[in-house]
């Protein structure tokens, strides 16, 4: 049924409820699971008027991804499922969305939701609300 699982991750000590949940349902379908992250380096809106802050951004995005979802994927280490680790670097809702739509066989998203406040939610938007709204394949958010 679920081919492929797409696992999008944001730090190293993702959420243990998604990762958990996301191994049972890779093991019940027999799926691969994507872990995938993406590191968005355009500013922070509230980075505009603190060039401290624009000077931290880090120059080696794609090793924090890698390193993330390395650290992640050892969650799945001796399941016997098939493990793919991707990264990217931009927005994180448009990538997950674009990875989904350029593999047919992702089937599932099963992300995890950080609890936003309401105002920072409605200000800066959320990854997970995004997807939630723009992907044309069951998305499973575990809170």
């Amino acid at each position: 049924m679920f081919e492929k699982i797409l696992l999008p991750v944001d730090r190293p000590d993702y959420d243990q409820k998604a990762l958990d949940v996301a191994l049972d349902m890779a093991k019940k379908y027999k799926s691969e699971v994507i872990v995938f992250n993406s590191q968005d380096i355009s500013p922070n809106i509230y980075w505009v008027n603190d060039p401290v802050m624009v000077n931290r951004i880090p120059l080696n995005t794609e090793d924090i991804a890698k390193d993330i979802v390395t650290k992640v994927s050892q969650f799945f280490e001796g399941s016997g499922l098939k493990i793919t680790e991707m990264t990217s670097i931009g927005d994180p809702a448009s990538e997950i969305l674009h990875v989904t739509e350029n593999d047919s066989s992702i089937k599932l998203i099963i992300m995890a939701t950080h609890g936003m406040t309401v105002s920072k939610r409605f200000l800066l938007g959320s990854v997970t609300n995004k997807v939630i709204h723009h992907a044309k394949i069951p998305v499973l958010v575990i809170r």
